[in-house]
């Protein structure tokens, strides 16, 4: 249940979100489940990969990934199931984000036998790709050095 929730704050789950112009052939409802998924499975380095690159510039590749991992956010058992709850467009002020619309994806996670929990990130249309964004806490954190767990980020961002 801690890395659930922990998952919910690094992917923005508290943020306000919003509209973005469709960014690619791929919806921003199935991005932002292979960003979950990508979560889940510990695959840190390629999901930052498709971080917006605003945020790419606070956190390194190597930060995200040794913050990620101190979070233990890498629970995937395979089983998991994925339901995207609902897609609208909302307007956003994020720090590093220059877009001011985005698409706020509301996605329920759960595992077989467990409770479900539902998440709600955010998707931003750069360049016409999907990009996602880090919640307010975790961009809190990096901005005084630090993982969301309070260890130090190692290297300059």
């Amino acid at each position: 249940m801690r890395r659930a929730l922990l998952l919910l704050v690094l992917v923005g789950a508290a943020l306000p979100a919003a509209a973005a112009s469709a960014a690619s052939s791929e919806s921003a409802g199935t991005f932002m489940t292979r960003i979950l998924r990508e979560e889940i499975h510990g695959q840190w380095g390629l999901q930052w990969s498709q971080l917006h690159p605003g945020h790419q510039r606070l956190i390194t590749r190597a930060q995200y990934v040794q913050c990620s991992r101190a979070m233990e956010t890498n629970f995937a058992t395979g089983q998991e199931i994925f339901r995207v709850l609902d897609v609208r467009n909302e307007k956003i002020a994020v720090e590093g984000v220059p877009q001011r619309t985005s698409k706020r994806v509301t996605i329920n996670f759960r595992q077989p036998g467990k409770t479900g929990l539902t998440y709600t990130v955010h998707a931003v249309s750069v360049g016409g790709r999907w990009t996602w964004i880090l919640g307010g806490r975790f961009l809190t954190a990096v901005s005084h050095g630090q993982c969301l767990d309070g260890t130090p980020l190692r290297g300059g961002a």
